[in-house]
């Protein structure tokens, strides 16, 4: 990996494959990162060297670069089972950064497991990270600040951590979902997006990433224009906007709001990283999971959902006539004199990216989850390819004890995938890897 400055605004991104080495170049924001993975020589002759690239990383491919170039000590809150960690410590890797995972926060005792044995996590609670920093704030919008400097209550909690650069956060999103018809915009949970910027400056981190749904920018409670003044009261610059995965040419059609803030420096417009890594055309779920589609072993990340009887018969309903829309006669009472769901108990199109994943991918009834060419609905295995989980990431943890289908669905479902991940990291990390080497 090589860090130089040419043109402050010059973005481009460029694949290669030279001998049995796929390169990577990327330029933004003053920055050119530089990194190689090993290539199958049979894809010399590849049309698409970044399909190539993204596909070695699902098989589990770790990107070299030409020389180490330090660490970044990360927290993670609100953490779920680690895929925002994913895109980070993908983008970390490329400019030759060691991501280590100092700390994991989650309600979820089981998805903090998951997370930890991913990602070798130093310390892990369950605790609720109000619990964790003293902090209150006057106003709102953007004529808040803090009312004193945040602080970790803990004593033990602030001696065991040491200086950490980045803090990542996805405060809970069903407040602000549009799945969420009853608190949705006035959830008091969307305060939590507050103890964020009040946790990055209590521990002194550099970075700040946060993720949510992009609804959250209007939350009438006004948490993302308070957290913005929040952060910037205490010195930081921040940037704001929206990244969709298959803008960037993933099969997956899913967009998050992203926050982030760093201390020292401007981070890169998100215009400028939209720009460079804008694709005209997402890649099909094929390209994602065309090789999984007979993969029978006995792991439960490949074992199809048990489905009702009735639910059968609408699949294959869908096969034998060719069709990817259940028609009205064929769907439940409730279904037909009309629904706003038309996608319900679609079958997925096989030359298009999938439609954004929910936790009730495995059933039908609950989206267009019909697997393209097969008689089922997506298996987890076809669902983490699909939210950018490379196949080595450990979703049962303890073999003899693994957690219910249903639970790593809601995981997996909700996790954030690895390219937003990924997008969001190029504005702050390559950035606080420029301000380093100008110093």
């Amino acid at each position: 990996m090589t860090i130089y400055q040419p043109d402050l605004y010059c973005a481009t991104e460029e694949f290669s494959l030279v001998g049995s080495q796929l390169n990577h170049t990327l330029q933004c924001g003053g920055v050119t990162i530089d990194s190689w993975i090993a290539a199958d020589p049979s894809l010399l002759s590849t049309p698409d060297p970044k399909g190539e690239w993204w596909k070695a990383y699902l098989r589990g491919a770790v990107p070299n670069s030409s020389s180490p170039n330090g660490v970044i000590r990360t927290v993670d809150l609100f953490c779920g089972p680690g895929g925002l960690a994913l895109g980070v410590g993908q983008l970390a890797a490329e400019l030759g950064v060691d991501m280590v995972s100092e700390l994991i926060c989650d309600q979820d005792e089981g998805a903090v497991a998951v997370y930890s044995a991913n990602h070798s996590t130093r310390l892990r609670s369950t605790n609720s990270v109000t619990s964790w920093v003293d902090f209150r704030w006057k106003g709102r919008s953007d004529q808040a600040s803090f009312t004193y400097e945040p602080e970790i209550i803990d004593p033990l909690l602030a001696d065991a951590l040491p200086n950490i650069d980045l803090v990542m956060a996805g405060p809970p999103c069903q407040g602000h979902s549009n799945l969420n018809n009853h608190t949705r915009r006035t959830d008091k949970r969307n305060e939590l997006y507050m103890t964020v910027p009040a946790f990055t400056f209590a521990v002194g981190a550099r970075m700040a990433i946060i993720e949510n749904v992009p609804t959250v920018v209007r939350d009438r409670m006004q948490v993302v224009e308070t957290a913005r003044a929040l952060f910037e009261s205490a010195g930081y610059r921040v940037a704001t906007g929206v990244f969709g995965a298959h803008d960037m040419g993933w099969p997956q059609t899913r967009k998050r709001f992203f926050m982030v803030a760093h201390r020292e420096a401007d981070p890169i417009p998100f215009a400028d990283i939209s720009r460079v890594l804008s694709e005209a055309r997402p890649r099909s779920l094929l390209w994602a999971i065309g090789d999984l589609a007979d993969r029978t072993e006995g792991s439960i990340m490949y074992q199809p959902a048990d489905l009702s009887s009735e639910n059968r018969a609408r699949i294959d309903w869908l096969f034998d006539n060719n069709r990817h829309e259940l028609p009205p006669p064929k769907r439940p009472p409730s279904h037909q004199n009309g629904t706003s769901y038309g996608s319900v108990y679609g079958r997925m199109l096989e030359d298009r990216p999938a439609p954004t994943l929910t936790t009730g991918f495995m059933s039908p009834g609950r989206g267009r989850y019909v697997h393209p060419t097969r008689r089922r609905t997506l298996t987890l295995r076809e669902a983490a390819r699909i939210q950018g989980f490379p196949d080595n990431y450990r979703f049962v943890v303890t073999p003899k004890d693994p957690p219910p289908r249903t639970r790593i669905a809601q995981w997996i479902g909700n996790a954030v995938p690895m390219s937003l991940g990924y997008a969001a990291a190029l504005s702050v990390l390559a950035v606080d890897q420029r301000e380093r080497w100008r110093t």
